[in-house]
C-alpha cells in the first residue's frame, strides 16, 4: 500500500518515526542529496531528502530514482528545492 506524500509520514509504510541517515552511495549518485540531508524511516528503512525550509520529508530517495518521481515542491511547506528541480535523471558523477 502506498501512502500519500505529506512531508511527515513515510509513503511506504505510513509511519512517522525517522532518524538521520548517512548514505555515501546516494550522496555520490544524486547531487541534491550531497548538498542536503537524509532521514530514514525507523519502520521500513525508506530514505527521504529533508526539506531545508521546514525539516519535513521533501521526497523519497532510492537507487532506481527517476526524475518524474520528484515533486516540484515540499509537500509540507511548499518550498522549492532548485537542485531537485534541476536534476535531469542522471548522476552528476559517472561511476
Amino acid at each position: 500500500m502506498t501512502h500519500q506524500e505529506d512531508g511527515v509520514h513515510c509513503i511506504v509504510c505510513g509511519k512517522e518515526q525517522f532518524s538521520l541517515a548517512h548514505d555515501e552511495w546516494m550522496r555520490r549518485a544524486f547531487p541534491f542529496v550531497e548538498q542536503g540531508q537524509l532521514k530514514m524511516c525507523a519502520e521500513c528503512g525508506a530514505k527521504y531528502l529533508v526539506c531545508r525550509s521546514c525539516g519535513g520529508l521533501y521526497c523519497r530517495i532510492h537507487p532506481a530514482l527517476e526524475s518524474w518521481e520528484l515533486p516540484e515542491k515540499c509537500p509540507k511547506c511548499g518550498w522549492v528545492n532548485e537542485n531537485v528541480k534541476a536534476w535531469d535523471g542522471t548522476s552528476a558523477r559517472h561511476f
